[in-house]
């Protein structure tokens, strides 16, 4: 089933997707499916900490709202929130793309974490917030795991017993903003060099402005149930702009699976359920890389569509620091983009 978080009015309501994308809140799919309207779940949180307990009610509930003349909510008529919008942590798998990975000089051998923050989070069909000191600033479309059960310690067999579902994060980021906030040692004198500095040479970038201004992080627009997703290593991910198709790739192109990522985060962090770990983009070109979508030259919508899953698509706001609309960019043809396209 697909659930999700949308405001109409004054009041954010958890509801259900129909199959054709329309929504029905869920007091009104228990009311449609003759449930008793007080067992109605508080929020997504509590959805996801009582799965076991309330998943057979919710199966009918999803079942009823696509009966014929059931009356359902077009998109247009509801503001779309985050279907989580405060989970208690978002883990980030970098540069977890096999091919980019390989041109790495050296590289982790599990995989590296960042933090995003939630305040970065922004519901489907909300504007991603631009402002030309953003500098360069492009989309990730990623696959999002939101954890279901509390667990440490987990074994990669068992990862996903450990999954409550699915849902899409464009995980947009600022490669000036990183830039301004990278150091680069240098230090051959170093004989022989520390541990982590290869050839006494080190580059440490910080992500906290690049990847967790205010809007940088989309998702949804909706959490799938993990019962809908048979294999969540083999999905296609593409990433639009407009209707321009810019990059086509699919989860199994990444160096890490579902399973050891949500392994290896709770070796060293207590996983909760409604935590959410993005996977890494993957990320293979078709004619563009990902450094020539930027947002300061490109009018939207910026969409990510991933199988089994559906498509969050944002438009693009431009502003000054005052607020003010800023006018496009004229676009940059780079001679060499990140990752190399293919053509």
């Amino acid at each position: 089933m697909k659930l999700v978080t949308f405001k109409r009015g004054d009041n954010a309501q958890i509801g259900l997707a129909a199959a054709d994308g329309t929504l029905v809140s869920l007091l009104d799919a228990y009311t449609l499916a003759g449930i008793d309207t007080q067992c109605v779940p508080l929020d997504m949180m509590d959805i996801i900490s009582r799965y076991a307990e309330l998943e057979p009610e919710l199966a009918r509930a999803a079942a009823s709202i696509e009966k014929p003349g059931v009356e359902r909510l077009p998109t247009s008529d509801v503001h779309w929130l985050p279907p989580l919008g405060n989970p208690s942590k978002i883990l980030g798998v970098a540069i977890n793309d096999a091919g980019v990975s390989a041109l790495a000089s050296s590289h982790p051998q599990n995989p590296p974490f960042f933090i995003k923050v939630p305040s970065a989070l922004t519901g489907h069909q909300q504007p991603i917030v631009i402002r030309p000191d953003y500098g360069l600033t492009h989309p990730e479309g990623e696959l999002a795991v939101v954890i279901g059960r509390r667990c440490k310690l987990v074994k990669p067999e068992d990862a996903l017993k450990m999954v409550f579902g699915y849902t899409i994060l464009n995980d947009v980021t600022s490669v000036t903003l990183k830039s301004e906030d990278t150091y680069t040692f240098s230090r051959p004198d170093i004989d022989p060099p520390p541990p982590g500095f290869e050839h006494g040479a080190m580059q440490l970038a910080y992500h906290a402005r690049s990847k967790n201004t205010d809007t940088f992080g989309p998702v949804g627009p909706w959490i799938v149930t993990k019962d809908e997703i048979a294999n969540p290593n083999a999905l296609t991910v593409k990433v639009f702009m407009g209707d321009e198709e810019c990059t086509t790739d699919n989860t199994g192109s990444l160096r890490f699976t579902v399973e050891e990522v949500v392994s290896w985060a709770s070796r060293y962090f207590t996983l909760e359920p409604g935590d959410i770990i993005h996977m890494g983009a993957a990320v293979k070109g078709k004619k563009y890389g990902l450094r020539d979508l930027d947002f300061q030259s490109l009018d939207g919508p910026c969409s990510v569509e991933i199988s089994g899953i559906g498509r969050l698509s944002n438009p693009i706001k431009r502003i000054d620091l005052a607020g003010k609309p800023v006018s496009a960019q004229p676009r940059k043809v780079l001679k060499a983009s990140w990752p190399p396209r293919d053509a």
